[in-house]
């Protein structure tokens, strides 16, 4: 960031306490800053559509903004940008989140992992519904394989450990034991509803 207001930044920036205290972080505030206080003197006055410009030219190794290769979007193309906008920034879904309608919603934070999140019900003490949520990186995981597998499954721990342990954890979600998913889905100090 630029010049950004850091209180209205640190009030917009929500992350779980339990992922900023994992990571040692007292506050969203000690975090976000603005990178104006450490240009060389020389650009401490420079605006922000001269930065722009800067880096620019730096990225695509030009003198002249002439230079920078761009693109003309056509009437179509913007038809089709606005399209798949409307499409997909302008639901409730996507401006307050979907909303689980299951019967729990619990969370935890996993070092080196990120959070991971479950909405589940259960019904006759079988689970009956599962989806999982978070921000770990893991772009080849297959999250509905572990939704599945946990699905009809007594909500046990024995149960779910062993679920759990078929269901590949490494490779979906990142370092995280069967033991963990199965305590975050049983214990009531991870609920986030």
């Amino acid at each position: 960031m630029v010049d950004v207001d850091l209180a209205a930044a640190a009030k917009a920036l929500t992350p779980p306490k339990a992922k900023l205290q994992s990571k040692g972080i007292k506050s969203v505030h000690s975090r976000v800053t603005n990178i104006r206080q450490y240009f060389e003197p020389k650009y401490k006055n420079m605006t922000f559509e001269e930065l722009e410009k800067r880096i620019l030219l730096t990225v695509f190794r030009v003198t002249d903004i002439r230079d920078v290769p761009t693109y003309k979007m056509t009437d179509e193309d913007w038809k089709e940008v606005l399209q798949i906008a409307d499409d997909t920034y302008t639901g409730d879904d996507f401006v307050m989140g979907t909303k689980p309608n299951d019967d729990y919603f619990r969370g935890r934070h996993f070092d080196g992992v990120g959070t991971v999140e479950v909405s589940f019900s259960v019904k006759n003490d079988v689970i009956s519904h599962a989806k999982i949520y978070g921000d770990f990186n893991n772009p080849n995981g297959d999250l509905p394989a572990i939704e599945k597998n946990i699905t009809n499954v007594p909500f046990a721990k024995a149960s779910l450990e062993e679920a759990f342990r078929t269901s590949h954890l490494a490779d979906n979600i990142g370092d995280v034991s069967p033991e963990d998913m199965a305590d975050l889905m049983l214990k009531e100090k991870y609920d986030l509803k």
